[in-house]
């Protein structure tokens, strides 16, 4: 039915290829378009089948599977190479070919002095396939191939700067932090395997409701090594450390991956199991918990960081506890909904990010930056809208996808008081951190007297301006997205009941936040200097980050070095080592005593030949 879904897959297939081969012959004008022209295309396509989708019939939309060809076809396994187009899917698509395009646009005028343009979309083309081929997966096996690709895909990007020894080792924490979720899929899909017979994901979910009890041991092991991949690759506690320190790489990239994309894919592969999670609630009470419990975590980081990027890393590490939430209580398609309107303002706040950055010739400190709003009306502009959704003021995006959260929280059948009051602090937490970053970066005077500020050419400038129209007004699509996603669900739209209390109570939460910052940030540094003095202690655990690294370099990766060289020594060197040495050396001196006998003289040669037959036939005849 949807055949041409593959070109989705293989048009920046194509650009990745053809860019890391013929990349450096061309012009940067020709490798930009090309990098560009084939995500564009993929959104085009991408939007044939939202249209196909929306016209047939809400019962017909679900497991619309397009087999290229069956690929392994043995007597107990079966395999097709295959790709699922629902609604679901298509709606993942459409945030990574849409908002990946304007990215692309943007990184056009942001890369454009960099020597390694074409390297750069050749990366860029391989993530967006890459995560193209996870959410279009119809089994665990691609979607398992897909989730490593990812990897490597973020692996190359944000190690892209080689030069810098700081994005080399963010890339090598933040792979080997992925590898974790992947090793947890793998187990997950051996378990789905051998429970189901198939790692189809129609056959699996199908069958699953008849095959366990609610909590059973089985179901809830693979949905907690599900969980691994997917706490990995969404920066949750405890497999959230790599997040920040991949701000290393491009601006763009930052965009890309860390807000729009590849960070969701955890919540991606918790809708996508709904149906295995909807068996385990107490998987599903571990996820919101973890989940509340980031955004609070990570919104205390982000209140007292100065790197601009840095800030909005742990913003979105907040957002995505948020999600887990939704997900967590199960309201799965209020998750993928903020998982939406997020990758709009994210992407908005990244983009808005890196043309300041562009602007101040690559300083990424806030406090050597200010008075901004000027010299950049644009990029001020837009980035106060993404601002502004981001702690979900009353009538933006954000406030309808980050509201309908915490109210669900409350009221959802796994919802309780205590995620609704934690969800309540974390909103508070937003306001304050967001416009703490927007005072220092774009109010009051210039902390760089030398700096001459302009505004971004209009190739940077365009996409600034369509993020955040689509901040400003995609929250009206709340319904449509719930009714979208709903046969994905079981056909459930989950309603929040009314509460105008508690849903007050969000909105005054969050403008304390707000004017807190202006409190503190704004009205002179005498409140600021006390409040860091007062609270000194708190103030240097958040800014440390709660010394979690160096938690993990002490109790983990130094006792690795240990017993690391100490198996080098012992059992590589004097084991391993030792043994083929030893082995060599024994047929060295077996060679020496038989060289005795090579004297080059022919007599002696005659005479070893005659006793040698002698003793052939005394051999043969007496024995």
């Amino acid at each position: 039915m949807y055949p041409h879904a593959w070109l989705i897959l293989i048009l920046p297939m194509l650009g990745f290829i053809f860019l890391s081969w013929y990349g450096k012959r061309v012009s940067k004008t020709v490798a930009g378009f090309i990098g560009c022209a084939t995500i564009g295309v993929a959104f085009l396509i991408t939007l044939t089948l939202l249209a196909g989708l929306l016209i047939s019939d809400p019962a017909e939309r679900v497991g619309n599977v397009q087999v290229a060809y069956s690929w392994l076809n043995m007597q107990t396994f079966h395999l097709d190479l295959a790709i699922l187009v629902d609604p679901l899917s298509v709606f993942m698509l459409l945030v990574i070919t849409g908002v990946g395009f304007l990215i692309h646009v943007y990184s056009v005028g942001y890369m454009s002095e960099d020597p390694e343009y074409a390297r750069f979309f050749s990366y860029m083309n391989f993530f967006i396939f890459s995560m193209s081929l996870l959410v279009l997966a119809a089994d665990f096996f691609f979607l398992i191939v897909g989730w490593a690709m990812v990897g490597l895909a973020s692996y190359l990007l944000i190690g892209f700067w080689t030069h810098k020894t700081s994005a080399v080792l963010a890339a090598r924490k933040a792979f080997v932090m992925n590898v974790i979720g992947d090793v947890g899929m793998v187990i997950a899909a051996f378990m789905i395997y051998d429970h189901f017979g198939s790692i189809s994901y129609a056959e699996v979910f199908s069958a699953a409701p008849a095959k366990f009890m609610a909590n059973d041991v089985d179901i809830l092991l693979i949905t907690l090594f599900l969980l691994v991949g997917a706490f990995a690759k969404s920066a949750q506690i405890p497999l959230h450390t790599w997040l920040p320190d991949a701000m290393e790489g491009p601006t763009p990239v930052s965009a890309l991956i860390h807000a729009a994309t590849m960070v969701t894919a955890g919540v991606y592969l918790i809708a996508r199991c709904n149906v295995l999670y909807m068996l385990a609630p107490y998987t599903l009470f571990l996820i919101a918990s973890v989940g509340v419990l980031t955004a609070l975590f990570a919104g205390a980081m982000g209140m007292v960081q100065y790197d601009i990027k840095r800030v909005i890393a742990y913003s979105t590490m907040s957002q995505l506890g948020y999600m887990f939430l939704a997900v967590g209580v199960g309201v799965f398609s209020v998750g993928m909904f903020h998982l939406m309107t997020h990758a709009f303002f994210k992407a908005l706040l990244f983009l808005g990010a890196g043309s300041v950055i562009h602007s101040l010739h690559e300083e990424q400190d806030i406090r050597k930056m200010g008075g901004l709003a000027r010299p950049m009306p644009i990029t001020f502009a837009t980035f106060l809208i993404a601002s502004l959704a981001l702690t979900a003021f009353p009538l933006t995006a954000g406030f309808y996808s980050k509201d309908a959260i915490i109210m669900h929280s409350y009221f959802s059948e796994y919802g309780n008081f205590v995620f609704w009051g934690l969800a309540l602090l974390g909103a508070g937490m937003t306001g304050f951190y967001t416009f703490r970053l927007f005072f220092y970066t774009f109010l009051g005077k210039s902390r760089s007297p030398e700096a001459h500020p302009h505004e971004s050419p209009w190739v940077m400038v365009v996409p600034l301006m369509i993020l955040a129209f689509l901040s400003l007004f995609a929250g009206h699509l709340a319904g449509w997205v719930n009714e979208f996603l709903a046969p994905v669900f079981g056909g459930h739209v989950p309603h929040a009941p009314h509460d105008s209390i508690m849903e007050a109570t969000a909105i005054t939460v969050s403008l304390l936040g707000i004017v807190s910052a202006i409190g503190l940030y704004l009205t002179g540094k005498n409140q600021l200097e006390f409040v860091k003095t007062v609270g000194a202690p708190l103030y240097d655990l958040m800014l440390n980050k709660f010394y979690i690294d160096e938690l993990y370099n002490f109790f983990i990766t130094k006792p690795m070095r240990v017993i690391g060289k100490f198996f080098e020594q012992r059992a590589e060197r004097e084991g391993i080592d030792f043994a083929i040495d030893m082995v060599g050396d024994q047929v060295r001196e077996v060679s020496r005593q038989i060289s005795v006998l090579q004297s080059g003289k022919v007599r002696w040669y005659a005479f070893n030949t005659v006793a040698g037959l002698i003793l052939v036939l005394v051999f043969v005849i007496f024995l």
